[in-house]
């Protein structure tokens, strides 16, 4: 069985909803104002099954113009529409606003009919089918049967059920292989159970106990219980209405335009990145700046456009922009959207989404930003996700934002991300890809690093890998740097001397009499005992600058000729080891030690106490108690 969604499309009091009881027995007109107005004022739903077996879940959208918001928050999703003109009235303002909407979503089939045929005679039903197939040329509907019936009397129901089933055998149903999305339209609280939202399953599958996030408010929760076709259900696959249950959420936390999808894939965005193309009918210029409404599925934001590589857009044009949004959606690569004007609120255009979250163009590199959009909104898959990752720079994306960006099948994806890989035009650490370009440049910007290092600190063998990785300021996934590196060695580049790195062939510089200062200054820490000199002390003992200073004692003790205790305090090794033993027997005796009872058993000061004391602390030979200090 597929499941297909079914949108209704028309003018106000053509009839949609009464055709949609009359095929379904179910009347899609549920609120009290509806019913009293005679109107649909929001989305109504129903069903169908269809003679093949398939089954229809249908959306009924109201047909006002004030209510193309709640029109366009329920064709977001539909396979088909159905295409409703009254015969009596024939083509209205909104059966053009409406069938321009469904155009510009892409939607690929639909079917025309032609409501109220027992109120007209069969010329002017005759005249009227005529005039409908001039104005639905050039659009999808062009090729599209037409269906006269009526609601009332029941009369063509059955040829228009035929029909459908037609157009339903061609429907590819949506992938269940993607990330679960499901665009809240309604939510409301069921007695007994608690908070129930329903909407169109558009990519993915939900299941009963599955935990789930609710974008953009960023709850996680638990599904409670599933109905799909209002009839319970363990799981539910994209093509279906689907109602859930929700567990520990209260109805005011949630609205028309929240998501439900798979937690950890996706993340909400204020700026898009993508086509557009503008009505031909419509009377208004498109600029930089321009305040308009983006719809995509259930969603709603208020933003402005930017436009990519022109100044302005006429009526009937295509092109690039970037939307800047005052609130927060979630969207993937090929999503369809509508934007209309801020006010007075008209259809503008639509296009399509190519970047869910892109950096800001710049004028100097505006015509490679038209071109990687031209890829993005015409390239194969491995073209566009080669780009996506690219525009991530060093920090790449992880395989999950990956499958979250572009709306494919997880299994597609991972093949292209696989074939970039082995073209090694992405390098994958772990779940992590990086465009080799970026890649690049992080190692010309390591070896930069490293020699600049050497020319600042000639007398050390190298610089420290975290230090390294601090002056690169960049935001780097932590084993990313540890990967390029190791590359860099491997490809000789770097060479390691200990935990620190270096340019190949790199010597610390000993200059003249250098050699002889630090033996000095050994002795004089050797002969100074536990009160030896400190760091501060050696400019004026050893005619040296502070920087000399710092140096030479951070070269001695990586070479293991003396101990660092902190920045200024170094003493000779093996006394430090002596020290050591002594505090562990004092304390194995005497359970405790304060500072005066070290003071005096190393014999030193309490200049160098304090900071001793602090160093066995951080050596996990001792633990501050207090004033006192006890064995760890």
């Amino acid at each position: 069985m597929k499941f297909i969604i079914l949108g209704t499309a028309g003018h106000i009091d053509h009839g949609k909803s009464s055709l949609v009881k009359a095929l379904t027995g179910t009347d899609p007109d549920r609120l009290k104002e509806e019913k009293e107005r005679g109107i649909t004022l929001d989305l109504g739903f129903a069903s169908l099954d269809l003679p093949s077996g398939d089954r229809l879940g249908i959306v009924d959208v109201p047909g006002h113009e004030g209510l193309i918001k709640n029109m366009l928050a329920g064709v977001g999703g539909i396979d088909i529409v159905l295409f409703v003109i009254a015969a009596d009235e024939s083509i209205m303002p909104q059966t053009r606003e409406h069938l321009a909407i469904c155009d510009l979503l892409h939607v690929k089939k639909g079917l025309i009919v032609l409501t109220k045929m027992d109120m007209v005679d069969k010329d002017w039903l005759g005249l009227v089918q005529e005039e409908v197939r001039d104005f639905v040329k050039g659009t999808f509907l062009e090729k599209s049967p037409i269906v006269p019936v009526s609601s009332k009397t029941g009369e063509n129901l059955d040829s228009l059920k035929k029909e459908l089933d037609k157009l339903a055998k061609d429907v590819v149903p949506k992938s269940s292989n993607g990330v679960l999305r499901l665009p809240i339209d309604r939510v409301f609280t069921m007695k007994g159970f608690g908070t129930v939202i329903t909407g169109t399953l558009h990519a993915g599958s939900i299941s009963q106990d599955q935990e789930v996030e609710i974008l953009p408010k960023n709850i996680t929760t638990k599904v409670r219980g599933i109905q799909s076709h209002g009839k319970a259900a363990q799981r539910a696959v994209a093509g279906q209405r689907t109602a859930v249950n929700l567990q520990g959420v209260e109805k005011d936390q949630l609205s028309r335009g929240d998501i439900i999808v798979t937690k950890g894939f996706f993340s909400p965005t204020r700026n898009v990145d993508a086509s557009l193309s503008l009505l031909k009918g419509s009377q208004r210029t498109i600029k930089t700046g321009t305040r308009i409404r983006f719809y995509n599925t259930t969603q709603e934001a208020i933003g402005r456009v930017t436009l990519v590589g022109r100044t302005e857009m006429q009526p009937g044009d295509e092109g690039f922009v970037q939307y800047r949004l005052e609130s927060p959606i979630v969207v993937q690569h090929g999503d369809r959207y509508i934007i209309r004007f801020y006010s007075p609120v008209e259809t503008l255009g639509g296009g399509m989404v190519l970047n869910p979250r892109p950096r800001r163009h710049k004028t100097r590199t505006m015509a490679e930003s038209v071109k990687n959009l031209t890829t993005l909104a015409v390239g194969t898959l491995e073209e566009k996700l080669a780009l996506l990752i690219a525009g991530r720079a060093i920090a790449g994306m992880e395989e999950n934002e990956v499958i979250g960006t572009v709306a494919a099948d997880r299994p597609e994806i991972a093949a292209a991300l696989s074939s970039l890989a082995g073209k090694k035009i992405v390098n994958r650490v772990d779940n992590l890809f990086v465009h080799t370009a970026p890649l690049a440049d992080l190692e010309k910007k390591i070896l930069q690093l490293v020699s600049d290092f050497h020319k600042a600190n000639p007398l050390k063998p190298g610089v420290d890998k975290e230090e390294l990785k601090s002056m690169i300021r960049l935001r780097l996934h932590p084993k990313l740097f540890a990967v390029t590196v190791d590359g860099m060695v491997k490809k000789k580049q770097l060479e390691p001397e200990a935990a620190k790195l270096k340019i190949p062939g790199f010597r610390a510089a000993v200059g003249k009499g250098q050699g002889e200062i630090k033996d000095k200054i050994v002795e004089a820490i050797k002969k100074g005992g536990a009160q030896p000199p400190v760091r501060e002390e050696l400019p004026e003992l050893f005619r040296i600058s502070d920087r000399d200073a710092r140096d030479l004692l951070k070269l001695l003790a990586e070479e293991g000729r003396i101990a660092r205790v902190n920045d200024s305090i170094y003493l000779h090794k093996e006394l430090l080891e002596t020290m050591k033993q002594q505090v562990v027997k004092f304390l194995t005796e005497k359970k405790e030690i304060t500072i005066a009872e070290f003071r005096d058993l190393v014999k030193t000061s309490r200049k160098f106490a304090v900071p001793l004391m602090e160093y066995f602390d951080t050596q996990k030979v001792t633990q501050r108690v207090g004033d006192k200090r006890v064995l760890r």
